[in-house]
C-alpha cells in the first residue's frame, strides 16, 4: 500500500547542522512537514517514545561516539520504531561501507552530497516501499 509522502514521519540522525538543514528542506520541498532532526541515536529514540510512528529514519553512519550501525540495533529493539524504514545518509560510500550497511539491515542507502533533483523521488521510493541504494 502506498503511502501519501505528506502524512510521512522523518526523523534525521544528523550531527552535522549544515547537512541535517539541507535534508530538512529538501525533505520539506516534498511536502513532508513532519521532520524531526536529532543528533544521536539516544534523542532519536527518546523521540520516538514520543511518537505514535516513525516512517523514515535518516542516519549518518558516523556520528559522535556512536555509529548508524550501532543506532539501527537499538531502532530496530524498540517496540515503537522496529518496522520504521532506515536508510543510511552518508558521505561513506566505500564498497565496503555500501557492503557493511546491508548486511546491518538498513533499508537503503542515499550517498552525500545528495542530488536536490533526486533526493525527493528517493524518498518518496523509500516510504512506498521501494528500494534505495545509490552512493552516487
Amino acid at each position: 500500500m502506498k503511502q501519501h509522502v505528506n502524512d510521512a514521519v522523518v526523523v534525521i540522525v544528523e550531527d552535522d547542522t549544515n547537512s541535517y538543514l539541507a535534508t530538512l528542506d529538501l525533505l520539506r520541498m516534498e511536502g513532508i512537514t513532519s521532520v524531526h532532526t536529532r543528533t544521536s541515536g539516544a534523542s532519536a529514540l527518546e523521540l520516538a517514545d514520543t511518537l505514535p510512528k516513525i516512517d523514515l529514519f535518516l542516519v549518518d553512519l558516523y556520528l559522535p561516539g556512536e555509529t548508524g550501525y550501532d543506532i539501527i540495533k537499538k531502532i530496530r529493539a524498540h517496540p515503537n520504531t522496529k518496522n520504521s524504514k532506515v536508510v543510511a545518509l552518508t558521505a561513506s560510500v566505500m564498497y565496503a561501507d555500501i557492503r557493511r550497511v546491508r548486511e546491518a539491515g538498513f533499508d537503503g542507502f542515499i550517498g552525500k552530497p545528495v542530488r536536490p533533483a533526486r533526493f525527493g523521488a528517493q524518498v518518496r521510493q523509500i516510504l512506498n516501499g521501494e528500494v534505495v541504494w545509490e552512493w552516487r
